[in-house]
Formats: C-alpha cells, structure tokens, sequence
C-alpha cells in the first residue's frame, strides 16, 4: 500500500508542476480596464487552487484504473472501502479550508470591488439594446449614435442599460464586463479603461450582445475606440447633435418610408432605390409609419457608416442630412432590421 500511495504521491506532484506551468501561458484577450484586471487576476488564483486539487482526482482515478484493474468479467463485487483515516480526513480539512478561504478573498474582498457603481462617473454612456442593434446616448455631451463605442482612456465611465425589446446583454471582452439590459428596467456597471486602441488593433474591443436575442443577434456588434482627453473631444464635437435637423437650404430632398403590414417581421423600405446627383448635399427624410416598431436609417458605404438617425418608435418622421457624396453606388439600411430593410442609393 505505501507503494501505491508513493507511486500516486509522485504522479500528483508532476502533473500538479506541470498544470501550474500550463496555465502560466496567456491565453486571454488582453486587458484593457480597472476592474478587467481584478477578474483576471482572481480567475488566475482560482485556477491556481485548482490544479493540485483536479491532479490529485485524476492521478488517484488514472493510477487506480492502471494498477487495480481487472481482466474479465468480476465474479463479485469488490471489497467495500470506508471514507475513515488520516486521507479522507486530510482531504475535508483542506478543500473546506481552500472552500472558505475563496469566500473571504476574493469572495468578500474583490468582488465587491468589480460590481460597485461609481456614482459620478467622468463619462456616462446611456445604452438601449433592441432587435438587432445598440443606441447610444451620451447625455452629458449631446452625443447620439449607434455606429461605435468611444470612451477616453483613464476615465471612469458608468453605463446606463436598458433595452427596448428583449433582453440583451452588453459586454466587452477586453473589458471583461458584462450586464444584461432588461426591457423597463435599468442596470449600471462602471469602469475605467486603462489603455488606449480599437476595434480595428484588437477584435476584443466590440461592443457585443451576449445573450440570444433573435435571428439577427450576432449582429449586435459595434466597435469601440479609447482615445486620449483631446481626441475625445475632438469626436464630441464632430458628432454632437447626432446628424438630424431639418432640411439643409440648397440640398437635394430624398424621401424613404417604412409602411410594412401590420404583424409582419420582414420589414421593408418603401422604395428600396433612389437617386441622388453628386456634389449636392442631400436631406434624407425618412417616415417611419410601422406603429411602435422601432426603426432608424443609415447611410452607408462598402459597410462603413456615413450618417444614421436614431432609433425611434413609428409613426414618425426623421431627417438625415449628408454631405455631398461622390458619384458611386451606396446603401441605406435600418440597422435595427439590416437584414430586410435594404435599399440602394446611386450617386452620378
């Protein structure tokens, strides 16, 4: 028997070093928040108390398997073993004290950390989820868009969540926070970023529903920027006021309209094709006259965003002015419904 118990006391300790270098290995997106870090650094703890316990399982079950097994059908059952001695007992006292000690730390001591809301945030980013895309509200600077997430880096931001459907789920992987976004109801995290990059440097930095939504719902995915103080404010003032208005004096006047059946999911545009001439500024009006359906238009090129509305409830009327374009082909969409509400734009 104390051969047995060296030879599984060996094969324990190997595996136990070799998991402990294993996980040394990074294989999460890199970390880009206050908070971020906290979860990082627990969940490394928390495999760390892992490993010698899940080695110990294995090397006992492997070792067992190998060493006692038996050729041919048994002709009885094997002999009873008790959970009494010095090894059973051994094993309570240690994983209870592991068990308890990850309620103190970092149970009582980090979490709290990473759920506490900063109650005047330097920046707060009003989100609405809704079938299948993100409004984004920044009430503090006038900001309205539903293009990109962009924040300043060593701020605190504090996001305010809702949706207007079906729950939703905001989350940022390079963040590592997540919170659903519940239909009449309103949820809060904070954070701050710690380093400046995007969505175009790292994948990670979307805006990303995390919670099946409906058919569309790996749409719901925006990038996010963190920039410097002066390129925040830069941003801010090139897209305060959210590009509506009225009509521009001298531009051309576009009309599109969504009179989809009522109880219909397959919505369209009415028409799905306009013309504009090039050099000429144009006003997009755009009337929504589906009752309580949530619809918006964008205007976009090769998939990047020249201008949108903001999402509103029908019956309503929205303005779209754009800057003068250059001769080509272009799309509008309802980036609620971008699957359906299609149209094409020809410039010449």
């Amino acid at each position: 028997m104390r051969r047995h118990i060296a030879i599984v006391g060996l094969v324990w300790l190997v595996l136990t070093v070799g998991g402990l270098i294993f996980i040394q290995i990074p294989f999460e997106p890199a970390v880009r928040s206050d908070k971020g870090l906290i979860i990082d650094e627990t969940f490394q703890l928390l495999l760390m108390m892992s490993v010698p316990v899940f080695t110990f399982v294995v090397a006992i079950l492997g070792y067992s398997a190998i060493a006692f097994r038996h050729r041919g059908e048994p002709e009885a059952d094997g002999k009873p073993l008790t959970g009494r001695g010095p090894v059973p007992l051994a094993w309570f006292v240690v994983t209870s004290v592991m068990a308890i000690g990850v309620m103190v730390y970092p149970g009582l001591t980090e979490l709290p950390k990473v759920v506490k809301v900063d109650p005047k945030p330097d920046v707060i980013v009003q989100i609405q989820g809704l079938q299948w895309a993100w409004s984004l509200t920044y009430p503090n600077e006038g900001v309205k868009t539903s293009k990109k997430l962009v924040l300043p880096v060593g701020k605190s931001v504090g996001f305010e969540m809702t949706a207007a459907d079906v729950i939703h789920s905001v989350w940022i992987p390079s963040f590592r926070m997540r919170l659903d976004a519940v239909p009449g109801l309103k949820t809060y995290m904070s954070f701050t970023p710690t380093e400046i990059g995007s969505y175009e440097q790292d994948t990670n930095m979307r805006l990303q529903c995390s919670q099946l939504c409906g058919g569309n719902h790996a749409l719901m995915a925006i990038p996010v920027r963190v920039v410097s103080d002066a390129d925040f404010a830069s941003w801010v003032a090139a897209n305060g006021g959210g590009g509506g208005g009225g009509p521009v004096a001298g531009a051309q006047q576009l009309t599109v309209a969504a009179n989809n059946p009522a109880g219909t999911t397959e919505f369209h545009f009415d028409p799905n094709a306009l013309q504009a001439k090039a050099a000429t500024p144009i006003t997009l009006t755009f009337s929504n006259n589906d009752n309580g359906i949530v619809h918006n238009i964008a205007v976009t090129k090769d998939g990047d965003a020249i201008g949108a509305t903001d999402f509103a409830p029908g019956v309503g009327t929205q303005v779209l002015n754009i800057d003068a374009l250059e001769a080509g082909t272009y799309q509008f969409l309802c980036q609620a419904h971008p699957t359906t509400m299609t149209g094409t734009l020809e410039v010449k």
